[in-house]
């Protein structure tokens, strides 16, 4: 190539580079998404070592569903008509399950279910649909149920009163799981609470209805077209959504805010004045909670105001819905704000609603108090508190030998599940919140919407959010859901993690070193093996044999007193087994196997040479 070709060719890469950079850059919010999809995860600032502990599975096992709802709304006879085609991962089970939740007063009929062009004969049983299962050997299925549902005439959390449509579990869906295989039989409805098990799923809803009809939905508003006989269809795709809920009116004025970094908020009302005040509160709110908790990780949610005498408050997935009665005695500056934190607390992260419901119940009680705290000051967020522990001494007075583990239709009434899950539940979350201090606070509530988003939890899971943010091995979720009312709340209980590093260098073991009764222990096989002994299992001897250097040690399962050499020699300390490893106190290392070690308290840093 001439030198007048290489400089031509050069000036020519100069200028694509040049362009090429600047489309990117201009059209970087649209690729961003594509681009970023499989890039890695930038882990938090600082140290955090032991942020690798796997999470712990979610309660309900994920059988990838998309939902296709094909549907119509018939408002002269008060129906929904239409058909829900799921796709899912074949759970290997000899029969499959779907779940109802209806009313047994005014039931849902399945009219038929496919597979394929196959019709399958099913049996229901209370809320539950049983069917064999026609998959096969195929990693996936998909089955259609075509369906009729009548729409009660009432207030209730699924009806219609006043023209507002309230349209919440309308359709079929997949049945849940656990990790074992083992499919969840659905608690009955009582007078409060909804003890449903959902399952996060894809969802393409088509909706007919007639034309003038503004909705508000789980995503978004729709793309609406008209259709023939003054009728329209909306149809809406939304992802990992734990149900998708429609609520509507021809009488409904609809208005947007937005919030950053990509979140849109449709508030809908009969009352435009009424919109304006939803505004605020909603101004208010979410930048609230997305400084406590981080950014929701939906681009749509609804607000929905309902007609008097509906259903108090609910939530249903990125839906917060409310009766226009809550504006009586200022009511709606907390049912509004405790609706809208559900939107974090049950739907992007959530729980077994009959088992555990005081974990998103407690907190979304607890947000109100941040956001009182924000928009009104110390004050009014205090008196919040003081009511919380009023109750808290009401359920210790009457009900002492209660607990927060309570079921749902395990308690005396409304009042014992108030004061428990609500009450109870958000004194828990601010007990913790006072002893580890905000920032630790956030940033332990932040890991858990990072970690569980689109999972099912209990406290478990948290408990094991709070050791990673504290660095440590943490309980506290767990004894006090389990202790009787009359007990006080007790303290977190923290076996802090150990830094390891190995001839200077940071070592990171599958079961970390940590301190437990005042003494370091370190997992014995890993790290010893690290320092160049050999570690087998002796049948003969029943003991773990540790080699090397010109040094035998054997040494028995939770003694305090090893052989080296032949002789006795006391580590102070037993060995003790965790997670199924063996740990030893730090004077194994440093007294029997002669390695040079040192323990610095303030770093909680162990080093080994």
């Amino acid at each position: 190539m001439k030198p007048l070709h290489k400089t031509s060719l050069l000036i020519c890469l100069t200028i694509f580079v040049v362009f090429a950079s600047a489309g990117v850059i201009a059209k970087w919010p649209a690729l961003a998404p594509f681009l970023m999809k499989n890039a890695p995860v930038t882990a938090e600032t600082g140290a955090d070592p032991f942020a690798y502990n796997p999470p712990l599975p979610s309660y309900v096992k994920d059988l990838h569903p998309t939902y296709t709802i094909r549907a119509e709304l018939h408002t002269a006879q008060a129906t929904i008509t239409g058909s829900v085609t799921v796709e899912f991962d074949n759970p290997r089970t000899p029969d499959l399950r779907l779940f109802i939740y209806d009313y047994p007063w005014n039931p849902m009929a399945i009219k038929g279910i496919r597979f394929g062009d196959k019709p399958l004969p099913f049996e229901r049983r209370q809320s539950v649909i049983h069917l064999t299962n026609p998959f096969g050997s195929a990693k996936r299925g998909s089955l259609t149920v075509t369906f009729e549902n009548p729409v009660p005439r009432r207030g209730t959390r699924f009806g219609v009163k006043d023209d507002i449509w309230t349209l919440t579990t309308w359709y079929p869906m997949l049945g849940a799981m656990d990790q074992r295989g083992n499919w969840y039989n659905p608690p009955q409805r009582i007078d409060f609470g909804d003890p449903f098990v959902y399952h996060y799923a894809d969802y393409d809803v088509s909706f007919v209805s007639p034309k003038g009809f503004q909705w508000v939905s789980s995503w978004g508003r729709g793309e609406a077209k008209p259709l023939a006989g003054s009728r329209q269809e909306v149809r809406f795709r939304g992802s990992r959504l734990l149900n998708f809920a429609l609520v509507g009116s021809p009488h409904y004025h609809v208005e947007t805010i937005t919030f950053a970094p990509n979140l849109t908020v449709d508030i809908a009302s009969v009352d435009k004045g009424n919109i304006e005040r939803i505004k605020a509160i909603a101004r208010s709110v979410f930048p609230v909670y997305t400084e406590w908790y981080g950014p929701l990780p939906y681009p749509r949610v609804a607000i929905a105001e309902t007609g008097p005498g509906t259903t108090y408050a609910m939530e249903y997935a990125n839906m917060a819905v409310f009766k226009r009665d809550m504006y009586r005695n200022n009511l709606i500056e907390h049912w509004l704000p405790h609706e809208v934190a559900h939107m974090w607390w049950y739907n992007s992260v959530a729980t077994l609603e009959a088992v555990h419901g005081w974990l998103d119940e407690g907190l979304v009680e607890m947000s109100v108090y941040h956001y009182l705290q924000n928009r009104y000051g110390s004050q009014a967020s205090a008196a919040l508190l003081a009511s919380y522990s009023r109750d808290a001494d009401k359920l210790k007075q009457r009900y002492p030998s209660g607990r927060l583990g309570k079921r749902l239709n395990q308690f005396a009434g409304e009042e014992e599940f108030h004061w428990t899950w609500y009450s109870k539940g958000a004194l828990l979350y601010d007990h913790l919140r006072r002893q580890i201090g905000d920032d630790a606070y956030k940033r332990f509530l932040q890991r858990v919407q990072r970690t569980y988003h689109g999972s099912v939890i209990g406290p478990e899971h948290l408990d094991q959010a709070l050791g990673q943010v504290l660095q440590g091995e943490a309980r506290y979720f767990v004894p006090n859901v389990q202790a009787e009312n009359k007990a006080p709340l007790r303290p977190v209980e923290l076996e802090p993690y150990v830094t390891t590093l190995v001839n200077g260098t940071s070592y990171y073991p599958s079961v970390p070193a940590r301190v437990k009764n005042g003494t370091v222990y370190l997992p014995l096989r890993e790290l010893a093996e690290r320092m160049g002994y050999r570690v087998t299992w002796s049948p003969e001897k029943q003991a773990t044999v540790v080699q090397g250097r010109g040094r035998q040690v054997v040494l028995k399962k939770g003694q305090r007193v090893v052989e080296r050499d032949g002789q006795r020699v006391d580590l102070g300390q037993p060995l003790l087994e965790i997670e199924g490893r063996t740990m030893a106190p730090l004077s194994l290392f440093s007294q029997v196997l002669g390695v040079q070690a040192a323990y610095d308290k303030e770093a909680k840093t162990v080093t080994l040479k």
